[in-house]
């Protein structure tokens, strides 16, 4: 004779396997990188090699990403982005849609001005397996030129589709990381060409006679519950000004 289920109980346990495991019922995703960024002369200056490593969190409507003493979140339900210097103690805040043209001081702005900026993602259709994922190659070539001075930007990234998240999601992140920077904000839309999580990047730029290059590779991904706090400000850091263009300190 089959027994009858006792609703009673079942209902309430339900209940509390929600509460005691939410992991279950809500978990965001952590992605681990690690960045290896070769010696560069630059201006007379020679700054050394050195290895970063990366976490990036990615919930439903919060995004942070930390690489070496600096941090971006992006809190759409404040319409806030943070960029947290941990070096420093400082942070500072840019509001949503990021309209960066009312932060900028009239130098800057005369000089984006005279700032020409072209942009080509090309699709290579070359694939490759990296890790456990299968990936496909992009190329970004970006040309910067002010008043006078040729700067050029070169990105090989392979993206893959198989770490199981909202890519929806991590694109309109990645958007808004992107527009931070104000020569990025004519070619933003070329950038929406890319498809798939960035697994690993060549980034080379030239500019003024030096040559920065780093290789960023993801280690891990994994789904879990973020810690209390990874989308919130530190305690005790002091707001400062963003400065999208700090060369012109």
């Amino acid at each position: 004779m089959r027994k009858k289920t006792n609703l009673w109980i079942t209902v309430p346990l339900c209940v509390l396997s929600i509460i005691l495991f939410p992991a279950l019922a809500k978990a965001d995703f952590l992605i681990k990188s690690v960045r290896n960024t070769e010696e560069v002369t630059f201006m007379g200056m020679t700054q050394p090699a050195k290895t970063e490593m990366g976490q990036t969190w990615i919930a439903k409507n919060k995004f942070r990403i930390n690489m070496g003493e600096h941090s971006k979140i992006i809190r759409p339900d404040l319409k806030k982005i943070y960029i947290i210097d941990h070096s420093q103690n400082t942070y500072s805040e840019i509001d949503l849609p990021v309209d960066l043209e009312k932060l900028l001081p009239p130098e800057a702005q005369q000089i984006l001005q005279m700032t020409q900026v072209t942009a080509n993602v090309t699709d290579s259709s070359e694939v490759q397996k990296i890790k456990t994922w299968n990936c496909k190659k992009f190329m970004v070539e970006v040309i910067i030129s002010v008043m006078g001075m040729n700067g050029a930007l070169n990105i090989e990234m392979w993206t893959s589709k198989d770490l199981r998240m909202n890519l929806d999601v991590y694109s309109r992140f990645y958007m808004d990381t992107l527009l931070l920077n104000p020569l990025f904000k004519g070619v933003s839309e070329e950038f929406q060409k890319l498809e798939g999580y960035p697994v690993l990047t060549r980034f080379s730029m030239t500019m003024m006679g030096g040559e920065i290059q780093y290789l960023e590779e993801v280690t891990s991904v994994e789904k879990k519950s973020a810690p209390a706090g990874t989308y919130d400000l530190p305690q005790g850091y002091v707001k400062t000004t963003y400065n999208p263009l700090p060369w012109l300190k």
